[in-house]
């Protein structure tokens, strides 16, 4: 019973431990905290691009197709944003969908196509 205890007790005390000493290379909770504090706008940014739909493995020269409820966007309201290694397609300003792992330069409007559910 005294080992169980003992071991319990050695167990509960790493854990505490690892909860306020992280990984070397990883950041701080509360540092991350502090910064969205800081920051607001970044953090609601931030918040957003995880939000949003992902397309992945989508590649140059691929053309994409989304049913829209609405008047059908023009090629003039589509633009492109960097965000890390993504890029955040924005719909009259609006942010839209991710494309993960692709460099704005290789999107053009021309490969997002639009669909009324009306016309299906």
């Amino acid at each position: 019973m005294l080992g169980l205890f003992i071991a319990v007790s050695f167990a509960l005390a790493l854990v505490v431990w690892a909860e306020r000493h992280p990984p070397s290379g990883t950041a701080s909770p509360v540092a991350d905290l502090a910064a969205a504090r800081r920051s607001p706008a970044a953090a609601a940014a931030a918040a957003a691009v995880e939000d949003l739909p992902r397309i992945r493995g989508f590649r140059p020269g691929d053309v994409i197709e989304l049913e829209i409820i609405g008047p059908l966007p023009r090629p003039e309201d589509l633009r492109f944003d960097q965000v890390g290694h993504d890029a955040r397609m924005l719909l009259d300003d609006l942010p839209a969908l991710i494309f993960e792992g692709v460099p704005v330069r290789h999107l053009r409007p021309a490969q997002i196509r639009f669909r009324s559910p009306q016309a299906a």
